[in-house]
């Protein structure tokens, strides 16, 4: 009987060794995972994200609402109810409500705070009276008038006030400031007392326009000359609002030349110092809310209405462009002097 070749104990050895090389290259290193192929991307292991910090929300601040007023009536109409106007009793002849602010406070849980209230008063384009009243406690006010006047290069010397005077009640703080001097403005301080909003009734000082206003039309073109420069009222409309004035600003043409050594342009604003009245009485309002438009030559002008049976307007410049006049221009009104607007009787 034949038998097969015999394997020496070295030949074993080798074929061992060779059999555990191949299998050495087929197979990654025992880690516990598969190789990945090559050119496989790999993927991290995905790790847990740490929860951000959950935002603290500070409570919203208190904060002030402003409506703008053209009417006190309206504005003591739409205050809260726990809240009244102190108001003046008395004013210089001629002043009139102007424009006001009240300010209510919106944007916390608490109740609804009174706020503040800011309203001026006017005479003609220069004079004015201011008061302004908030909640005592926040602010600090002497139970008696104080006057203090108005500091050189301050905001209220710049604006032509002489002082102002605080003070306050039980539970309001209140500042009136203005143009007039310290008594008349202490004789207003002391007129000063809650005026409480009634329907129908008319709060002092507001502003009531005639019953029967003029509703015309002028073609004017009438100028004043002063220093070299002039001003020429080009036309006048009046309706049961108001009435508009168109105002040409320029230089004065009969007069002689100078040439100067720099050309320069006027001032976008005229500075224009005026007063406006008709047949000699009060100095008239300029209205709130646009009355005075202008630009380098031309002025739109915005004053109360007049009654129908008014026979003079006059305009008075006292001062334009830092230079001094006056310029006087009068706009007769009498009947057949304009054209009635369409609509009118």
């Amino acid at each position: 009987m034949r038998t097969g070749p015999k394997v020496s104990l070295r030949e074993a050895v080798i074929i061992i060794v060779i059999a555990l090389v191949i299998a050495a290259g087929c197979s990654g290193p025992v880690t516990g995972q598969a190789t990945p192929a090559p050119g496989a991307s790999q993927q991290p292991s995905p790790v847990s994200p740490t929860p951000s910090p959950v935002p603290t929300m500070e409570p919203m601040r208190p904060h002030y609402l402003p409506s703008h007023y053209n009417s006190l009536y309206l504005m003591q109409r739409n205050l809260p109810g726990n809240m009244t106007l102190a108001l003046p009793t008395y004013l210089p002849d001629g002043f009139f409500f102007y424009s006001g602010t009240s300010a209510l406070r919106t944007g916390d849980k608490s109740p609804e705070s009174p706020g503040y209230c800011i309203f001026t008063y006017q005479r003609g384009q220069e004079e004015w009276v201011t008061i302004q009243e908030q909640p005592r406690g926040p602010a600090t006010c002497p139970d008696k008038p104080v006057f203090e006047p108005a500091e050189a290069g301050s905001l209220l010397a710049n604006k032509g006030a002489t002082g102002e005077l605080n003070w306050g009640s039980d539970t309001w703080c209140l500042n009136l400031s203005g143009t007039l001097p310290r008594k008349e403005l202490e004789t207003i301080a002391s007129s000063v007392e809650p005026i409480p909003y009634r329907e129908g009734v008319m709060p002092p000082y507001e502003y009531q326009p005639p019953a029967h206003p003029l509703v015309r039309t002028f073609d004017v073109n009438r100028s004043a000359t002063a220093n070299g420069l002039t001003i020429t009222i080009r036309s006048l409309a009046c309706g049961p609002e108001a009435c508009m004035v168109k105002i040409l600003l320029g230089e004065d043409l009969k007069s002689p030349v100078t040439l100067a050594p720099v050309v320069t342009l006027p001032p976008a604003n005229p500075d224009l110092q005026a007063e406006w009245r008709v047949d000699g009485g009060r100095p008239l309002l300029t209205m709130p809310g646009g009355g005075f438009m202008f630009n380098t030559t031309h002025v739109t002008w915005k004053i109360e209405p007049l009654p129908e049976d008014s026979h003079e307007l006059a305009l008075n410049v006292s001062r334009m462009r830092g230079v001094s006049g006056p310029w006087v221009i009068t706009v007769p009104l009498d009947t057949g002097t304009g054209t009635s607007q369409p609509g009118s009787s």
